[in-house]
């Protein structure tokens, strides 16, 4: 198991324009020391190969993994055309995570207008010319299991996903907080899993957080031989800036007690 962090943690910081990308790289190689970074695309300051090239050479430089590029893309928009739109955002995105040397593009399924049982094949239709495109790069594709009425709310959504589009260029980005079922679900997908999100939305003073049972998860992680990355993701009301480096320290300890445990 290898520890990051969401540059999504620091969303606020990054909307009022008191960081960029290569601020929150610095934090997380030298107040968080942790092994990557998950770059949000919408904090890159731009596509130019010369900026994305400065941005993996600092991650060389800072010994940080980029573990993944995320975007946001919805294949559950109504029309032709808005899906197709959608797709050519997630080719650009894969351009770009090539560029970045980042293995996984974070992606998600999106989310139905009306009927999900109905809408189901044009969304997997979507995803399979979405690997195409991936398979062309050399990226995976990591969706996000989702439940603000998405397509991917349960195990069972995420194993009829895997099934329907039967390609090896798609695997789950496991979002600890997003099931509707909780824990259950966490159980039955890990093995689809190349990248975990720890969702923390209320970080206590000693690091907890109630929004996942965490010494579970990383007891279950260890069991399968999870070596991934966990991504931390913050969400909470909290000042990021002092709320993250309390959710990274009781993470790093977490590895450190399940790490090789049997």
């Amino acid at each position: 198991m290898k520890l990051g962090c969401c540059t999504w943690s620091y969303h606020r910081e990054f909307e009022a324009k008191r960081m960029n990308l290569f601020d929150c790289m610095g934090i997380c190689a030298a107040v968080l020391k942790v092994d990557g970074i998950e770059i949000t695309d919408a904090h890159l300051d731009s596509l130019a190969e010369d900026y994305l090239r400065a941005i993996s050479r600092t991650a060389v430089d800072l010994h940080l993994s980029i573990s993944a590029l995320t975007t946001s893309n919805n294949f559950g928009l109504p029309t032709e055309k808005e899906r197709f739109k959608e797709l050519e955002k997630l080719e650009m995105a894969l351009a770009t995570a090539k560029e970045l040397g980042a293995p996984i593009l974070r992606i998600f399924a999106g989310w139905p207008t009306e009927n999900k049982k109905e809408e189901w094949a044009e969304m997997v239709r979507c995803m399979k010319i979405a690997c195409i495109l991936a398979e062309r790069e050399g990226v995976v594709l990591a969706v996000e299991n989702h439940n603000s009425g998405g397509f991917i709310q349960t195990a069972n959504d995420v194993h009829s996903l895997i099934r329907d589009v039967d390609s090896e260029w798609l695997r789950l980005n496991l979002d600890s907080g997003n099931y509707i079922d909780g824990f259950e679900s966490i159980q039955g997908t890990t093995l689809y899993a190349v990248q975990i999100h720890a969702k923390m939305l209320n970080i206590a003073p000693d690091g907890t957080d109630t929004t996942t049972d965490y010494p579970a998860l990383f007891s279950l992680l260890s069991s399968v031989n999870y070596r991934g990355f966990i991504s931390l993701e913050y969400e909470g009301s909290e000042d990021e800036i002092t709320a993250v480096p309390r959710g990274i320290s009781y993470l790093k300890n977490l590895i450190k007690e399940y790490k090789y445990s049997k």
